[in-house]
């Protein structure tokens, strides 16, 4: 009588006549009913159940949930009705298990922890690797927060020795019912306790969204050409440093005083306008002599220098200029009479001074004071006239009048040598009457020209 063979679940596996085997259903090989040496096949498939198929390659016709050694990498598989998977195992003991296969798992008694290895050949305590819970209270947590509208939210807390070091969520901000210490509220994404120290994340971020609520393209950069819409202010004495090599430097001191530095040996400051669309320099600060240039500029208010002025070319003044100190010009030549500015040398001077009283003509000019009128012909003084008469001096001479003998006489001035010389007469057609002046006695034909009745005679000496 054959055999009906099924399976555990009671399916029909085969039927296998009497007197014969068959090794196609399993992997092992099924015996019928009075076939002879049949005691070698049981124990063959003995062995082949002990050792579970041990062997390099899988076995041959295998049924769901039968396992299988597998010699080359030593790892028992069990199969599912499609393939045969790994079987790991796993190890309870107080130290990691010194022989072991990539998957396996080894609980640590001593501090209730997972481990799997990674499969490192030979053996490695390195290859060990903790699967958690993380030692002594530390490590990601999963908990539910409800907030103060009843609402649970999911959160990651990141634990160290039982204390929150931070709470990752995915939802609004929200607050919690039941206060956190250092999470008075929490935001999405990674809150930091605040209540521990100054809690930061330190390293390198790839990028910053915000940097004190603001977007990140709202901060000037330190290291690329850069525009601010906002005010600009230094709260520090130290102040502006400018140029590659601090060239330039504007400080202030706790005072309110301020200060602008060249800081290079010898290097001027520039002040430039846009004059009708032209940078153009108009205030110049020599940094070798330290003296100011005002190149091209007006001022329309007023203007203090404490040192020394030079104007290199024309000074325009076109309102009025007025001098509380002393204003020094070169001292004209004599005689000058233009545009130049007088210094008081040349007004004083005897020989080129300008006087409201004076009238000029080269070197020669009249002067009139409040007791006299002078007269200066070449530089020379010739002639002055008081309430006293006029005198001459320094050679001048009067005209010597020609000789006149007429009826009426005028009003020039007799010289001596006119008067010596008797060359004037005076008379009339009626009386001849003369003056006649002489050391001999007038001679007809001699010394006299002709004389007549009541003329006198002046006997000078010689």
């Amino acid at each position: 009588m054959s055999y009906t063979i099924t399976k555990t679940d009671g399916t029909t596996l085969g039927t296998i006549l009497d007197g014969t085997i068959n090794t196609s259903f399993t992997s092992l090989t099924l015996i019928g009913r009075n076939y002879a040496n049949y005691g070698q096949l049981i124990a063959n498939n003995l062995v082949k159940l002990v050792e579970n198929f041990a062997y390099t390659s899988s076995p041959s016709n295998p049924l769901a949930g039968q396992l299988w050694w597998n010699t080359s990498d030593k790892r028992l598989r069990v199969y599912t009705g499609t393939a045969f998977k790994i079987v790991s195992s796993c190890t309870a003991q107080t130290s990691a298990p010194t022989t072991t296969v990539a998957g396996d798992l080894w609980w640590d008694t001593t501090y209730s922890q997972l481990y799997i290895y990674n499969g490192t050949d030979p053996y490695s305590a390195a290859g060990w690797i903790l699967v958690g819970p993380q030692r002594d209270g530390s490590g990601a947590i999963w908990e539910q927060i409800t907030d103060t509208a009843s609402i649970v939210h999911d959160v990651l807390s990141i634990k160290l020795n039982n204390a929150r070091t931070s709470i990752v969520s995915r939802d609004s901000e929200f607050t919690p019912a039941n206060s956190i210490p250092g999470y008075t509220t929490i935001k999405a994404g990674i809150n930091a306790n605040t209540s521990v120290g100054s809690a930061t994340f330190w390293g390198l971020a790839n990028n910053s969204s915000y940097l004190g609520g603001q977007p990140a393209a709202s901060y000037l950069r330190n290291d690329i050409d850069a525009t601010t819409t906002g005010n600009l202010t230094i709260a520090k004495n130290g102040g502006l440093t400018i140029g590659t090599s601090s060239n330039l430097q504007i400080t202030t001191t706790t005072a309110g005083g301020t200060s602008i530095k060249a800081t290079k040996n010898n290097q001027d400051i520039d002040f430039y306008a846009n004059i009708g669309g032209t940078n153009t320099n108009v205030l110049n600060l020599d940094g070798a002599t330290g003296l100011a240039t005002l190149i091209s500029a007006t001022t329309s208010g007023a203007l203090t220098v404490g040192g020394a002025v030079t104007v290199a070319s024309t000074l325009a003044v076109t309102g009025t200029g007025t001098f509380t100190g002393n204003l020094y010009a070169p001292t004209q030549g004599s005689g000058t009479s233009d545009t130049t500015v007088a210094t008081t040398a040349f007004v004083v001077s005897g020989l080129s001074g300008l006087f409201p009283y004076k009238i000029y003509n080269g070197t020669s000019h009249v002067w009139v004071d409040a007791s006299s009128v002078n007269v200066v012909v070449s530089g020379t003084t010739v002639a002055t006239a008081s309430s006293s008469g006029l005198n001459l001096y320094n050679g001048a001479t009067a005209i010597t009048q020609t000789q006149v003998y007429n009826d009426a006489g005028n009003a020039r001035v007799a010289t001596t040598q006119f008067v010596k010389t008797a060359q004037t007469w005076w008379g009339n057609a009626s009386h001849r009457s003369a003056k006649w002046v002489s050391t001999d006695e007038p001679n007809p034909g001699i010394n006299d020209v002709g004389s007549n009745n009541g003329d006198f005679w002046f006997q000078r000496e010689a």
